[in-house]
């Protein structure tokens, strides 16, 4: 079974959307019990409590390095999507440990927000990072779009068979 880090924004992006349900945090919980269904442990970084002293950029060290075996990135459109971003580089940053370790990275993104491909991580939305992110997608990025809810949920239960392979 996998032990899978669970990323992506908390909420929508109140300058490109009004906040509606269910939000970003809820849909990444509902992943999580998706994935722990079928016997996978999942960490989100808001449900891991914050240790004394410890910064942002510690405690995702801290969980990463938590025997992770995969990272799953939830990207819907119109969310709030800054610490994303930031997590995605801090990835990019901690590359050689990703290659020791033999995590996996899939992106579960909406079609209308990015296309990931071996070389290029290119955001579709306004505000783009492609830039920034083109490092990402050489982290070897799995790239599983979907359009509507019902897509992703069938692409999450087709990821949670794989991993347990």
């Amino acid at each position: 079974m996998a032990i899978i880090f669970l990323l992506g924004p908390g909420m929508w992006d109140p300058a490109r959307r009004s906040a509606s349900n269910p939000a970003p945090m809820k849909v990444r919980r509902d992943m999580a019990k998706a994935f722990e269904a079928d016997g996978h442990k999942v960490i989100l970084m808001e449900d891991d409590p914050d240790r004394e002293g410890e910064d942002y950029i510690q405690k995702f060290d801290r969980l990463l390095r938590h025997k992770i075996t995969d990272v799953v990135l939830y990207w819907p459109p119109l969310a709030k999507m800054q610490t994303t971003y930031d997590e995605l580089i801090l990835l990019c940053d901690r590359r050689e440990f990703i290659k020791r370790a033999s995590i996996s990275i899939w992106a579960l993104h909406h079609v209308s927000v990015a296309t990931i491909t071996r070389d290029e991580f290119k955001v579709l939305e306004a505000g783009s990072r492609s830039r920034y992110l083109t490092a990402a997608a050489r982290l070897g990025i799995y790239s599983l779009g979907w359009e509507s809810d019902d897509d992703l949920n069938e692409q999450v239960g087709l990821l949670s068979n794989q991993l347990q392979a």
